[in-house]
């Protein structure tokens, strides 16, 4: 069974509870796969970054297997802009950035006023700035360290997967030295489980609090504010 998000977000959670935790968001036009059904519950598996959890089926849009090739088939276009206007049959839509807009065609909506262009890693990973973190969000609404990179990769064309410590498997392994502006940088102390964007030699973009603006030395993240390491640097990656 074939299942595509029709909703700007609908949430991934860990167990097939509204009460469990939010492990991830899919996003709109974003595929999946259902793996399992359990009462009102779809496990399912996300066609992008390959990483499964429970949705409810309240939020849940079946598709044929020959839609789901149709789209799967369709060049990717992700919405640039922070946010924008779907026309559904019931009426305007907002959805957010990284949308799949090149999936509303298989369910008979339209963008309004359509924009899309590949800007730089950094340009677009600016437009997030002061977005909230949230625990297996991806959205400028809320979102996640390993959340943050996906989507920004993702608007400039590169799958990463879902997790840090998964993205970091990818990519060739640099000196901060080597970095260049859009290399990702791992922190963590005995393993990963921090990601930010690294701006410029000492400056790094990451979703702390929220998604900010802090120094970064061979040593880790600086905070800004009370000058204090944050986070300890494991290792950078170009891709």
């Amino acid at each position: 069974m074939y299942g595509i998000c029709n909703l700007s977000i609908i949430p991934v959670r860990k167990n097939s509870t509204s009460k469990s935790e939010l492990v991830s968001q899919l996003i709109y036009g974003e595929l999946f796969e259902v793996i399992e059904k359990k009462e009102k519950w779809f496990y399912i598996e996300s066609i992008d970054d390959k990483y499964c959890g429970w949705i409810n089926y309240s939020q849940f849009k079946e598709i044929s297997k020959q839609d789901f090739k149709k789209v799967k088939k369709t060049e990717s276009k992700l919405l640039n802009n922070i946010s924008s206007e779907i026309e559904t049959e019931n009426g305007n839509m907002s959805i957010t950035i990284g949308s799949k807009v090149s999936s509303a065609f298989i369910l008979n909506h339209k963008l309004k006023q359509e924009e899309y262009s590949k800007n730089s890693i950094i340009e677009n990973s600016l437009k997030f700035l002061n977005s909230p973190y949230l625990w297996g969000g991806r959205t400028p609404y809320g979102i996640d360290c390993s959340g943050f990179s996906q989507q920004i990769y993702k608007l400039n064309g590169f799958q990463l997967p879902r997790d840090a410590n998964q993205q970091a498997l990818q990519g060739k392994e640099v000196k901060l030295e080597k970095a260049k502006p859009g290399d990702l940088a791992f922190f963590g102390e005995k393993k990963i489980t921090h990601v930010g964007i690294i701006i410029d030699s000492n400056k790094i973009v990451h979703a702390f609090g929220c998604v900010r603006i802090d120094y970064l030395n061979e040593k880790g993240i600086i905070n800004s504010t009370s000058k204090k390491i944050t986070h300890y640097l494991k290792k950078i990656k170009t891709y």
